[in-house]
């Protein structure tokens, strides 16, 4: 049985990851307001995604709870075609395009390149979240164990344990201190390249998506029970993350560029964020659909976001080509982007990328094949 709440967190999140690639813009009109909600305050749009899938792997791992083994084999071809499959697609669709745009010599096709491409995600900026997605995947019976002994465990106590570790690790892994400039090309990229690949850094959130999935009526209820500690949380966070960005620019002399390489989903403040934004909108989205029946713009909204969440998976292999294309229009025309106009521009690529997405969805539905090459569904 689907779970809507949780499917409709796609569309929230793709929401978010739409705003953070489209901040830069916002660095035009230099608006510290527009800088924080579209590359700041959106940042809780990629893990949220993690914690989507921990919550389906452990929905549909049958074995879970009993302890039996898992079918590795079979695990795995129904996650490289569902997830593998069109993330090489897409990767091969956009090193194409910027081959064709791009003077000679940005894009190289010799298969060694194309092989170091696609293990760190770098056809285009949104694609190192596949990475990270296969390789949970690639990894999951470790992550299944660790999801069992916290379940026979005391589950509060492992996972302020999980949560201590998350914070060291990430802190350790983007502030390592260590310069690679001597290292061998293989060491040095992978040391480089290491948040485009390593799931350790939202294994935290991915294993309370896992969570959730075996007690989802209990982690409602609590949401319910604990609703307003959930909303100070949440409320809370925000004011952290928010007087954390002020005061840098104000006292430390941060641009706006520095606060997204500063206060990004892996910071102190991101992760606390993050998950002050997964309670928050399960309870957000749970009310929505109750409300849904009762009153007209519950109604509208809670249509808006199930459309988008259910395009989600296409609307995020999309989107950075129409950003793109708009970015590409703005520079053509001698256009100055201002608040109002970045704003504009969000919502014409929301709406400009779903409506692709609607396209894509009914051209697949006639070539079989290219359905399965780009959204690894038969």
């Amino acid at each position: 049985m689907r779970n809507t709440i949780i499917d409709n967190m796609r569309g929230l999140c793709m929401l978010g990851v739409i705003g953070i690639h489209i901040g830069s813009l916002a660095l035009a009109p230099n608006s510290f307001t527009l800088y924080l909600l579209l590359e700041i305050l959106s940042r809780y749009s990629v893990p949220s995604f993690f914690f989507i899938s921990g919550y389906g792997l452990a929905c549909t791992d049958k074995g879970l709870l009993a302890g039996s083994a898992l079918n590795y084999i079979d695990f795995m071809k129904k996650r490289l075609r569902g997830a593998g499959l069109p993330y090489v697609s897409w990767s091969l669709f956009y090193m194409l395009y910027f081959w064709l745009i791009l003077p000679p010599g940005f894009v190289s096709w010799e298969p060694l390149h194309v092989a170091f491409v696609l293990f760190f995600g770098l056809g285009c900026y949104h694609l190192y979240f596949m990475v990270i997605l296969l390789w949970f995947y690639g990894t999951y019976p470790l992550w299944r164990k660790l999801l069992r002994i916290i379940i026979h465990h005391n589950h509060a106590f492992m996972l302020v344990l999980l949560f201590i570790f998350q914070l060291l690790f990430n802190w350790w892994t983007t502030h390592p201190g260590v310069n690679s400039s001597t290292w061998s090309v293989l060491a040095k990229n992978f040391f480089d390249y290491r948040l485009n690949y390593m799931p350790l850094h939202y294994l935290l959130i991915f294993i309370s998506g896992g969570l959730a999935a075996v007690y989802w009526e209990k982690f409602l209820a609590l949401l319910h029970k604990y609703a307003a500690g959930i909303i100070v949380l949440y409320l809370a966070s925000i004011g952290w993350d928010v007087y954390s960005c002020y005061d840098a620019v104000k006292s430390k002399g941060y641009s706006l560029l520095d606060l997204a390489n500063t206060y990004h989903q892996l910071s102190p403040q991101g992760l606390v964020y993050t998950i002050g934004s997964i309670l928050f909108f399960c309870l957000a989205l749970d009310w929505l659909e109750k409300k849904n029946k009762e009153c007209t713009l519950a109604s509208l909204l809670y249509k808006a976001i199930s459309v988008l969440s259910a395009y989600s998976m296409l609307v995020y292999f999309v989107h950075p080509l129409l950003l793109d294309w708009i970015t590409s229009a703005a520079n053509y025309f001698g256009i100055i982007m201002t608040v109002k106009k970045v704003t504009l521009a969000y919502v014409l690529l929301v709406c400009g990328s779903l409506a692709l997405s609607v396209l894509l969805t009914r051209l697949f539905a006639k070539c079989s094949t290219a359905k399965l090459l780009f959204t690894g569904k038969r």
